[in-house]
């Protein structure tokens, strides 16, 4: 049994436009039902793959800098979107990166091996 081969957006895009592949053959050949659903689903990958070159070149400074606001946007997302008026969220992300920073530090540390055995011995010693 043969099995079809589908076609990625990029690629059937390209057939459409240099070949001369119907609009029909083209769809047929990527599974998608109108060309419009085609043409979003290339301008997604398009974006994704622009994305992830620009994080491929980011230094880890400013890698750690994206993680951070991501965090900050992860823990206080509602404090920020209910109290802080848009214009100002830079400067308050700014002002909670270094508490992110902390909290994250306190929890590694209370993960560690050596912070458990000190709790462990002050535990034995009560």
């Amino acid at each position: 049994m043969i099995k079809q081969q589908m076609m990625s957006p990029a690629n059937a895009l390209h057939h459409w436009a240099v070949d001369g592949m119907s609009v029909a053959q083209v769809l047929s050949h990527t599974g998608f039902s109108t060309i419009g659903e085609l043409y979003v689903e290339y301008t997604d990958a398009l974006e994704k793959r622009e994305m992830a070159e620009q994080d491929m070149y980011m230094s880890p400074d400013e890698r750690q800098r994206e993680e951070d606001t991501e965090e900050v946007w992860e823990q206080c997302g509602d404090y920020l979107r209910e109290m802080v008026p848009p214009h100002e969220y830079d400067a308050e992300i700014e002002r909670l990166i270094p508490l992110i920073r902390a909290k994250r530090q306190y929890h590694q540390a209370a993960a560690s091996q050596p912070f458990r055995d000190a709790v462990k011995r002050r535990k034995a010693l009560q």
